[in-house]
């Protein structure tokens, strides 16, 4: 399915490229008008993300978030600055389809299996982003500036064994690149998972890059920038995506 993307950052649209703060860019759009735009393009999911609340959980944009997907009808799941589980209580009480983990999920997988024992796998997707290390796939954490001893698959098959089945998994290089999206990564994993549901997310720029990643069995396509910027619309993914 197509995802497409938010992330918000004072409160405004925003992407950022490779995940670096110092690099914003800014949008006009209004919030609430993007959000209902994107539910009306035929998309079965909206990926939001808090960069606020990412970079200090004290300043979370839970209310401003929360305001604009309020009447929001379809399914979204949502990321950043989710450290607790009040945190998750909070938005899934508020509607949210799933919370995104990241980093926690790498730094802490102990309370993260805490957590999804006491709501349940179906409510998470495991975010996992990843540098190339020689031929390992490497997670990385802390803003992007640390990297795991572990390798990616590790993280896949422990949080796979506690039932979860969704996991957003991106290239770091790729990020916010627009210059096509990691063939060899989502190759990598889907050929030693064929049981779990991969959102690739980072560098797609084309409606061919759509085409591609179905046809190696993703099973969503987050798109942020790309439709920012008007590479194609919401529509037109969702059309491609479905007849591809």
């Amino acid at each position: 399915m197509i995802i497409p993307a938010l992330d918000i950052l004072q409160n405004r649209i925003v992407r950022l490229y490779q995940g670096k703060y110092d690099t914003a860019q800014f949008y006009d759009f209004d919030f609430k008008q993007r959000l209902t735009e994107y539910a009306n393009s035929g998309a079965e999911r909206i990926h939001i993300v808090d960069l606020e609340g990412a970079r200090d959980p004290d300043k979370k944009q839970w209310q401003f978030i929360q305001e604009a997907s309020n009447e929001l009808k379809l399914p979204f799941q949502i990321g950043g600055g989710i450290r607790s589980e009040s945190d998750i209580s909070t938005w899934l009480n508020a509607g949210v389809h799933q919370v995104v983990i990241g980093s926690k999920a790498v730094t802490d997988k102990s309370q993260v299996k805490n957590w999804i024992n006491t709501f349940g796998a179906a409510k998470f997707v495991i975010a996992l982003d990843v540098n190339k290390d020689g031929e390992t796939w490497r997670p990385a954490t802390h803003g992007w500036l640390e990297k795991s001893p572990y390798d990616l698959f590790e993280f896949i098959e422990f949080y796979k064994e506690l039932g979860v089945k969704d996991f957003l998994c991106t290239d770091i290089s790729k990020d916010g690149t627009m210059t096509g999206p990691s063939f060899k990564l989502y190759q990598d994993i889907l050929s030693k998972f064929d049981d779990i549901r991969v959102q690739a997310s980072g560098g797609v720029s084309s409606l061919e890059d759509i085409k591609q990643l179905k046809a190696l069995g993703v099973g969503g396509v987050i798109l942020g920038k790309s439709l920012l910027d008007n590479a194609f619309s919401a529509k037109e993914a969702v059309t491609c995506y479905q007849n591809a």
